[in-house]
């Protein structure tokens, strides 16, 4: 599964890059420090999966996952928020993303929310029509 991540915490960001450079399910296509910096990567990596922490903007996150999921082929959009946040649920599902959870306390309980939507996410891809022979 390609990621691309949108992280404002460093130490997090790290942390989380080097576990998922080490499961060969995942694949880091980029690694996005702002709004527009993740949606010109979106359109221009391709992922699976776009990882988007709301930092310390619920708006600007907001509006980064409405400018991804319009996008034909849209990847699904994992929208973070940590407790200085007072984004919700229902708002980030208005955005578009696929799913919304609270900043984990570690990369490893972030790896079992990837885990869980590469199973969602691999079943969403659509695979390649073999030739006909």
């Amino acid at each position: 599964m390609r990621i691309l991540v949108m992280e404002n915490h460093r130490v997090f960001a790290s942390a989380l890059h080097t576990r998922l450079e080490e499961d060969p399910r995942f694949e880091i296509v980029g690694v996005a420090a702002d709004r527009d910096e993740v949606v010109r990567l979106a359109a221009e990596v391709e992922p699976h999966v776009v990882l988007l922490d709301a930092g310390f903007s619920d708006s600007a996150a907001l509006d980064a996952t409405r400018r991804i999921v319009r996008r034909e082929r849209a990847p699904r959009v994992l929208l973070m928020a940590g407790p200085e946040n007072e984004l919700d649920a229902v708002e980030a599902h208005d955005a578009g993303a696929s799913a919304f959870l609270r900043r984990p306390s570690s990369a490893e309980d972030l790896i079992e929310t990837l885990e869980l939507a590469s199973i969602l996410v691999t079943a969403a891809i659509p695979q390649e029509a073999e030739p006909e022979s």
